[in-house]
């Protein structure tokens, strides 16, 4: 009987997994990506995150108790900050019968400063997630590329540093990071043990790949730096790779994102107040 019932359900709705990479028609994406890795943006995303997630525990009736009932939105009037994931995982599940599915996004106001989009699944009651958006006014600043400025000193040509060891500190080489490898394993997969083997060498804080290779507890954090990559690698209690980031060689873009961020937090800091103090009322 469990396996008729099991062989109904497959038949009755349709697997798979979905990227959802949202485009933004305010800011250059270009550059909110480039900017993506710089920690006061890291740092303010966690904190959005942490803003968000309560509300995503409600059903939809209760998301309409705490913000009130939803309205069009208007694109062009609101910005996502930056610092907030432009892309997310959706589940591919979906019943065969369209009719059947129930997935909406609706849009929610906060008074005149701001606005909490979220996504609901095909039961058109769970959040899969949501978006923070603040009301532009004449005060916003677009994050832009900024021009350094030049000085009349001659400029000085840069030298690459040169490696003080061969390594394979490279996006090839952690790429060849298997699951279950331990701290001395991928010290010769990186012929290095952890060490800065290209000092003066600048690295883009946008990570060029991300690997999560485990679950347990971080019990050590290790950095490999070469001329050709950056590498930092979190272990459990066993010397088991939990986790792990590379990032290459570069410079971030000259931006405004300093002033932009300043902008964004002091909208923060009104919703945060609004949607707690809703939160604590319901």
């Amino acid at each position: 009987m469990l396996s008729l019932l099991l062989i109904a359900l497959a038949c009755s709705m349709a697997l798979g997994g979905e990227i959802l990479s949202l485009s933004d028609p305010i800011d250059d994406e270009w550059l909110v990506g480039a900017v993506s890795g710089q920690p006061p943006v890291k740092e303010f995303g966690s904190a959005i995150h942490e803003l968000i997630r309560p509300v995503c525990a409600l059903k939809q009736f209760q998301i309409e108790k705490v913000l009130g009932r939803p309205t069009p939105k208007k694109v062009k009037d609101y910005a996502m900050p930056i610092g907030q994931s432009r892309m997310w995982s959706l589940s591919g599940i979906r019943y065969v019968d369209e009719k059947m599915n129930k997935d909406h996004t609706k849009f929610y106001p906060i008074d005149d400063i701001a606005g909490i989009e979220v996504w609901y699944g095909i039961d058109g009651e769970s959040p899969q997630f949501a978006l923070l958006y603040f009301k532009i006014d004449e005060t916003f600043p677009k994050l832009k590329k900024v021009e350094e400025k030049h000085s009349d000193q001659p400029v000085k040509k840069v030298e690459r540093p040169t490696a003080l060891r061969k390594n394979g500190i490279d996006s090839e080489h952690w790429s060849m990071m298997k699951t279950g490898v331990n701290k001395e394993e991928i010290e010769k997969l990186f012929l290095v043990p952890a060490g800065n083997y290209a000092p003066g060498t600048e690295y883009l804080t946008r990570s060029w790949g991300i690997r999560r290779a485990g679950y347990g507890k971080v019990q050590e954090t290790l950095e490999w730096r070469g001329e050709k990559g950056y590498i930092v690698v979190e272990f459990d209690e066993k010397g088991i790779l939990l986790n792990s980031e590379c990032f290459l060689p570069g410079r971030d873009p000259v931006t405004n994102v300093a002033e932009r961020l300043k902008w964004d937090r002091s909208k923060f800091e009104k919703v945060k107040k609004y949607v707690e103090g809703r939160m604590a009322a319901k």
